[in-house]
């Protein structure tokens, strides 16, 4: 199967950004069941992205596909695809290692994932913080302020590291269903949603 450019699929449609409903904010430490939640080992996500982001030359670039996430201890793998299934980048994150393979092109090493996406794709999801994020739980090693729904106690948003983590919907099982992601500095948008 013939893979898409990587560029022509970043280009291919424009993303529309999900807006939440202003609310007074409500700032709760993380409870220890969700610092709990971060201890989990293995982990498995498939679902959607939508990513906006300024490429290298500051014109505003937009990329949308299907996405597998694995992760094994402290090494996660990640999947980016188009819609129609064709591999648009494959990127493997280690504590002390990063590999980026584009289709037809050799892979990429770095010490860290955040530069070898950046450099290759003109953005970098933030994948050591996006590990807890998807719990949900704040990252343990810095500090994080934490919105909270005062009728579920579910995480509504999460601020961490210049990223804004807002919560749209979760599953009855108190899984992330749909989350966006916002960074302004570089200027970068995600929209993920889950399907499991």
């Amino acid at each position: 199967m013939r893979a898409l450019p990587f560029h022509a699929a970043l280009s291919a449609a424009a993303l529309a950004l999900l807006l939440s409903a202003c609310a007074p904010t409500q700032v709760r430490p993380p409870s220890a069941e969700q610092t709990a939640a971060t201890a989990r080992t293995q982990v498995d996500y498939d679902g959607r992205f939508a990513i906006k982001y300024n490429d290298q030359n500051g014109t505003e670039r937009n990329a949308y596909g299907n996405f597998t996430w694995h992760q094994q201890g402290d090494t996660i793998n990640i999947e980016l695809k188009s819609p129609l299934g064709q591999t648009l980048a494959i990127i493997e994150s280690a504590p002390s290692s990063a590999t980026l393979q584009l289709p037809n092109k050799p892979p990429q090493f770095a010490a860290k994932v955040d530069d070898l996406m950046r450099d290759a794709l003109g953005f970098s999801l933030p994948v050591s913080g996006l590990r807890y994020w998807l719990e949900p739980a704040p990252a343990p090693d810095s500090k994080a302020t934490i919105e909270t729904d005062p009728h579920n106690g579910r995480i509504k948003q999460l601020e961490q590291d210049g990223w804004t983590v807002d919560y749209y919907e979760y599953t009855p099982e108190n899984n992330v269903k749909r989350m966006n992601l916002s960074h302004e500095n570089p200027p970068l948008a995600i929209r993920l949603v889950l399907d499991r």
